[in-house]
């Protein structure tokens, strides 16, 4: 199929099929075909990224509308048209050399990341799906309670996974479906996240994956959606999504979703080329945590994954920078060990949206953040133009207070100071989530 402006094409020998979107087919439209019997050829007006554009089937006089942004999608529907009329073999829609990869997701029991009851993934070749999985998961040991509000989302129930492998045995079987492809998740963190969590609570170590993140490639794109929620993103862009929070629909979206941004862009090669020409670097499963996927605006970050992804596949170091603080064995008990604060404060980006709520403030974070560790935060706030302090001084704008069993000392110093007329917001974890777009994660 073949996105154009509110429908879908599919070129075949003899015709043009086309079918409307869900909108236009409500507003009595109605699928229709197009003989090529009495085509004589195409001609186009190529749409830019702010016009829409056309194709002309010459001999018929129908006009094909493209919308914004759709420039290589007319030009591979006139391909496909003129391959048609001269015989020859049409080619497969979406091809895009050189991209392999496979999208993923995971679906969860209830409110715990890490309890997968479904997971899903579609290997793509050349940008075309050539291979899926779904399977039932037993959710890990103390995981197992399926949340009614989870259970209205997915549909899932203890009925559907209660005679399904355990979480250790489905993740060999990914492992080995991955093989030495990267991976891709939309809201990536999330999925990601979830295996870590999944595996520390079955006591096993996770395997190391390196992985994209379509959400985060939707935002940066500027797509012009209300939102960059998978559903949103795929229908924006023409791309099929069968049935919503089953684990290997969305599986097959958020691929498609790749596809759709390399082909809108021109762009052939690898996926993790890809992700790096978008100034990303790629994010990494590793046995003690999640490293996110990050903008990098130096281009430092991604000159060493570079230098680090060459390497041959059995090596064991980890494509990330040296600078990239690891986790460090300080001998601290939880809860403590997972609210470490980082040695190393980013700098805030100067060219980040001025009217964002983050931008210019000085933030401090105390409490829990799990299952986010502190220094992805900073990333985050940095990236919106905001900085960041490790403790509460008279420079701290705005304080975050996670979840604590006692009031923090931070939190008392930052009382202390609005006492003395210093203008501190107290922010709790949910508010600083929305200001980061953390709160666009599952459920989509």
């Amino acid at each position: 199929m073949i996105a154009a402006h509110g429908a879908h094409l599919n070129v075949t020998p003899t015709s043009v099929d086309v079918h409307y979107s869900p909108l236009l087919t409500a507003l009595q439209f109605q699928s229709r075909s197009i003989s090529l019997a009495e085509v004589t050829g195409t001609e186009v007006v190529a749409p830019t990224s702010v016009l829409g554009g056309r194709v002309t089937l010459l001999g018929v006089g129908i006009d094909v509308t493209f919308s914004p942004g759709q420039a290589s999608n007319a030009q591979e529907f006139c391909a496909a048209v003129e391959a048609a009329l001269s015989g020859e073999t049409i080619p497969s829609s979406g091809s895009v050399p050189g991209l392999n990869f496979i999208a993923f997701d995971v679906e969860t029991a209830n409110a715990d990341w890490g309890s997968i009851c479904q997971i899903g993934a579609v290997r793509f070749q050349d940008g075309l799906p050539t291979d899926s999985v779904s399977w039932f998961v037993s959710p890990p040991p103390g995981l197992e309670h399926f949340d009614p509000d989870n259970v209205a989302i997915h549909g899932l129930t203890q009925t559907d996974v209660e005679s399904a492998p355990a979480f250790p045995q489905r993740l060999t079987e990914l492992t080995d479906f991955v093989g030495e492809l990267p991976m891709v998740a939309h809201n990536a963190q999330f999925d990601f996240t979830a295996l870590s969590r999944a595996s520390m609570a079955c006591g096993i170590t996770p395997p190391r994956f390196v992985f994209g993140c379509t959400l985060l490639m939707a935002r940066a794109a500027q797509l012009g959606f209300d939102n960059n929620r998978l559903p949103t993103v795929a229908s924006g862009l023409g791309v099929e999504l069968t049935k919503h929070h089953d684990a290997t629909a969305d599986a097959a979206a958020c691929g498609g979703i790749a596809v759709a941004l390399a082909r809108r862009d021109g762009f052939t090669g690898s996926f993790v080329d890809m992700c790096f020409s978008r100034g990303f670097t790629m994010g990494l499963l590793e046995p003690h945590r999640v490293y996110p996927v990050l903008r990098d605006r130096s281009g430092a970050g991604v000159a060493v994954q570079r230098t680090k992804l060459g390497l041959a596949p059995e090596t064991k170091e980890s494509p990330v920078s040296d600078a990239t603080p690891r986790p460090r064995d300080t001998g601290r008990s939880a809860p403590w060990a997972r609210v470490a604060t980082p040695e190393v404060i980013p700098d805030p980006n100067p060219d980040a949206d001025p009217a964002g709520p983050l931008f210019g403030q000085n933030v401090t974070l105390t409490g829990d953040f799990a299952p986010f560790e502190k220094g992805d935060l900073w990333d985050r706030i940095t990236e919106r133009g905001g900085s960041v302090g490790k403790n509460v001084t008279k420079k701290t704008t705005i304080v975050v207070c996670g979840p604590w069993a006692t009031v923090t000392s931070k939190q008392k110093r930052a009382e202390e100071l609005m006492a003395q007329g210093q203008e501190i917001s107290l922010w709790d974890r949910d508010r600083l989530y929305e200001a980061l777009g953390l709160n666009e994660q599952p459920p989509f």
